[in-house]
């Protein structure tokens, strides 16, 4: 394990749920690792670095509900262009395996528990880091490494990430801490909690956060204690020259298995 996550006495204990210990000087707590899939596409294709600007963040882009694939569509009566993007048909590409369009990759994440908050567990790779953790470039050297130079670099920009994990939702009686889950990056980012929307961050933006407190919202997302629950964040970076990526959250999420979904396109 990276030696930049050995905590402290008093953050292992809090972070780990356990008594604190004399000597844990060479103690560390288990990461969460998630895996998702990757998406690299190149510059050319239609959603990409769009020539039409409109920057911002842009709510209301899609749905309030997956598909029947588990995928996001784009909202009935919204202007897709004003998230950049350019229809239905190169949406449905994003999140879907197309051959000669797209080419997957699987990549996992850990998920560390963070040492300044107690019972949260993080992953971030942004600006306000360093070394490795300065931005989120994962598919550099990878793909159809699409490169492009700018002011912080020469790097691989045009994919998505789609990553699928679960929860069980326990009563809030039953613990003396919020369920919540954050997202702080850049560029478009959905959050779907039991099939419905629960984090929208969507369009060509700088860093930008969202969140969703689960326990406030349990009953619009259909959540009962003891049931557990497929939570899939989607992610896309899709114009130079930042890619920031954190996750924080109270939940303790899980891995599960991927789905393999036809592809729509050819």
């Amino acid at each position: 394990m990276d030696r930049r996550f050995t905590l402290t006495a008093a953050a292992l204990a809090a972070a780990c749920s356990m008594p604190a210990l004399a000597d844990t000087a060479n103690q560390t707590c288990e990461p969460i690792t998630l895996t998702g899939t990757l998406r690299d596409f190149r510059q050319s294709h239609p959603d990409m670095q769009y020539p039409n600007k409109s920057f911002g963040v842009k709510t209301g882009l899609v749905s309030e509900y997956l598909d029947a694939d588990g995928k996001p569509t784009l909202a009935q009566g919204s202007d897709p262009a004003r998230g950049m993007i350019s229809g239905p048909e190169s949406f449905a590409q994003w999140f879907r395996d197309v051959p000669h369009v797209n080419d997957p990759v699987a990549h996992p994440i850990d998920l560390m528990p963070h040492p300044d908050k107690e019972g949260v567990y993080y992953f971030a790779k942004e600006k306000q880091l360093s070394g490795d953790d300065r931005y989120f470039f994962p598919m550099d050297n990878k793909g159809f490494n699409d490169l492009q130079s700018t002011s912080i670099g020469t790097h691989n920009y045009y994919f998505t990430y789609e990553l699928r994990t679960e929860f069980t939702y326990t009563h809030p009686d039953a613990r003396d801490y919020d369920l919540e889950f954050k997202f702080v990056g850049d560029d478009d980012v959905w959050v779907f909690i039991n099939g419905r929307l629960a984090v929208d961050i969507g369009g060509v933006h700088g860093q930008a956060s969202g969140g969703v407190n689960v326990d406030d919202a349990a009953a619009e997302l259909g959540l009962e204690p003891g049931g557990t629950y497929e939570l899939v964040l989607f992610f896309a970076e899709r114009h130079t020259t930042e890619s920031n990526f954190r996750i924080e959250t109270t939940l303790t999420l899980s891995e599960v298995a991927p789905t393999t979904v036809t592809a729509l396109y050819d």
